[in-house]
């Protein structure tokens, strides 16, 4: 059987994230020419790119980066805001899952990066957070920029992430370097998830 690793990169685009968003575009790119020189992994990764500030909304469906695509263009929003996409992801995952399961294609356990600059504003956010863990059983890896890794750490255990990565701003380490490293490190640990080959799996 066939077997697919979901990535779901949720970008924070809110106006303190402008100046940052142009080095997430070319990430993706980059992905899949990464992705084109490693073809177990290339064959197996699918992407999809979910972006947030005070809405939330899918840039790219999960996709085959290795097949060629349009990289995705950010709208900037105002406000950093957790209730829209966790109830966007949990959607996303729920359909994604079921149409590969009925095509006879078995999910990895999904991963959702998250990459953000600040803590939610909004309040009970948790609430959605709550109804997509209990749906999607994710791993979360929780990816900040500009932010006091205590604050990174604390909103980590919020999230229940399995991991917390605090990245610079510094102009030799190019954000989209460092993201790349990262999800190409996460991505070798392939074999070590667990597979969701039926709906009720979830």
């Amino acid at each position: 059987m066939r077997r697919i690793m979901p990535i779901y990169l949720v970008v924070n685009t809110s106006v303190s994230m402008a100046a940052r968003l142009p080095e997430v575009e070319h990430l993706m790119t980059a992905l899949g020419d990464e992705l084109l020189y490693s073809p177990v992994l290339g064959d197996r990764v699918r992407f999809c790119l979910v972006t947030f500030s005070d809405t939330a909304r899918c840039a790219l469906p999960l996709a085959d980066l290795t097949e060629g695509f349009e990289p995705p263009r950010f709208a900037v929003g105002r406000e950093t805001r957790f209730a829209p996409v966790f109830d966007l992801l949990a959607k996303l995952i729920a359909s994604d899952t079921a149409t590969h399961v009925a095509l006879g294609i078995a999910f990895y356990r999904p991963l959702v990066v998250v990459l953000t600059d600040g803590v939610p504003l909004d309040r009970g956010w948790n609430r959605s957070f709550d109804r997509y863990h209990r749906s999607s059983h994710p791993r979360l890896l929780l990816v900040t920029v500009g932010l006091d890794p205590a604050r990174a750490e604390a909103l980590g255990a919020d999230l229940l992430a399995s991991g917390v990565r605090v990245l610079d701003d510094a102009p030799d380490q190019p954000l989209a370097a460092q993201l790349k490293s990262l999800l190409m490190a996460q991505l070798e640990q392939l074999t070590t998830s667990r597979l969701v080959v039926r709906p009720e799996d979830l």
